[in-house]
């Protein structure tokens, strides 16, 4: 799986998009994905908790990674048999990308920053899953960041050729994947 790009408009979406993926390692995003920016330890521990469980049941899933540029730490990981569970804090996205390297392929980044998650996906060629919230929804520093990333996305993840000449538009929403919800 080389470097691509797909929408994400919920959560929810992420175990039927990963299960069609065939996805060995998923790298996620903490804030929003996981715990609100300034929620609390419980916050976290409960979220790391849910998102284990919502895709603990994917056969192909090695790999889950939870990296955040934030400094904050679950008080425990989750378990899920058959699953290596990490968290990496203060990860400095997308500038390291040292601890992904032994991860099995194919892979995803889930994340809701095209300049920090959008960019290491495409380091380390992975597909980007963008969750994409309001900009009314975000603190100021995140808000600034997804308008860079914004001017970012269509340089890192491009309309193939054949795309372009055939004058389609790459799809971009998984929401018309059937997800048998």
């Amino acid at each position: 799986m080389s470097a691509g790009y797909q929408r994400l408009g919920d959560v929810a979406e992420v175990p039927c998009l990963v299960q069609q993926m065939s996805v060995r390692t998923m790298i996620v995003d903490i804030e929003p994905l996981i715990a609100p920016w300034y929620g609390g330890q419980d916050a976290l521990d409960q979220g790391l908790a849910r998102f284990v469980d919502r895709v603990s049941s994917i056969e192909t899933v090695a790999v889950i990674c939870f990296a955040t540029n934030s400094a904050r730490v679950p008080g425990a990981l989750p378990e899920a048999p058959g699953i290596r569970i990490e968290y990496l804090a203060s990860a400095r996205k997308p500038l390291r990308t040292a601890p992904f390297s032994a991860m099995p392929l194919p892979g995803v980044v889930i994340g809701d920053q095209v300049a920090t998650d959008g960019v290491l996906a495409k380091r380390i060629g992975y597909t980007f899953l963008h969750y994409r919230r309001k900009l009314s929804d975000m603190p100021p520093r995140p808000r600034i960041l997804s308008a860079g990333g914004e001017i970012l996305r269509p340089l890192l993840f491009r309309q193939s050729q054949s795309d372009t000449r055939a004058g389609r538009r790459p799809r971009r929403t998984p929401s018309t994947l059937p997800c048998g919800r």
